[in-house]
């Protein structure tokens, strides 16, 4: 008799029983994940290098073995200033190349971060031709700010969304960036923006760009 896999089963294709855990750092954390369209899997989150955190991106072949023509080994990790830095979104654009979106220190003790964003090039390297090294940290409310997810726009341009400090409490805060990866100035006037929902916090989680071009985002509104 086949036996056949119902819908909703651990699909067993995948690294034999349909689950896969990898060691990056000392303590590590999945936290977005993207499928390109060859099927590979991306996860982007954080590892842990028993000093302070990195950004984590692994690369997964379709039967969740990994792949090594990413990063020779399948992972990698991106320290931006030898302090914490998180992964917590991530978009894999046309032409392969991997965009994270996260946060990252501004002090030794973790006490204030800045939005960040890290290009990939589609094997593993940080791209270049993005904000000339590969990374770009943005401040942009008076305090903390954090990003959370990441869109890009079909001319390329690379749209962030999360929460950042107002002076008073938080916002939804929004930021885009050209293709080059500087702050785009056709955006509100410096490429980022605070938005106040209700008197409260107000975090943005999840991002997304309409056919016209149009930002839309979600997150949550303390009343």
């Amino acid at each position: 008799l086949a036996a056949l896999a119902a819908p909703g089963d651990l699909d067993t294709s995948f690294s034999a029983d349909g689950m896969v855990t990898t060691d990056i750092g000392s303590a590590d954390s999945g936290r977005a994940v993207a499928v390109q369209s060859d099927g590979k899997i991306v996860v982007v989150g954080i590892a842990n290098n028993e000093s302070n955190d990195d950004i984590a991106i692994v690369r997964y072949d379709t039967n969740g073995d990994l792949d090594t023509t990413f990063s020779t080994d399948g992972k990698t990790v991106v320290d931006i200033d030898s302090k914490n830095d998180y992964g917590y979104g991530v978009v894999v654009q046309s032409d392969g190349k991997i965009v994270v979106a996260g946060a990252s220190a501004t002090d030794a003790f973790g006490l204030s971060f800045d939005f960040a964003v890290i290009r990939l090039t589609a094997t593993g390297d940080l791209d270049t031709t993005f904000s000339t090294d590969g990374i770009h940290t943005i401040g942009v409310g008076t305090g903390t700010d954090y990003a959370y997810d990441v869109a890009v726009q079909s001319d390329g341009d690379v749209v962030l969304a999360g929460y950042g400090t107002n002076g008073a409490n938080f916002d939804i805060a929004v930021v885009r960036l050209t293709s080059a990866g500087v702050l785009d100035t056709d955006f509100s006037g410096d490429g980022k923006v605070l938005v106040p929902v209700g008197a409260g916090h107000d975090y943005g989680y999840a991002v997304a760009v309409a056919s016209d071009g149009d930002i839309v985002v979600a997150g949550s509104s303390h009343n």
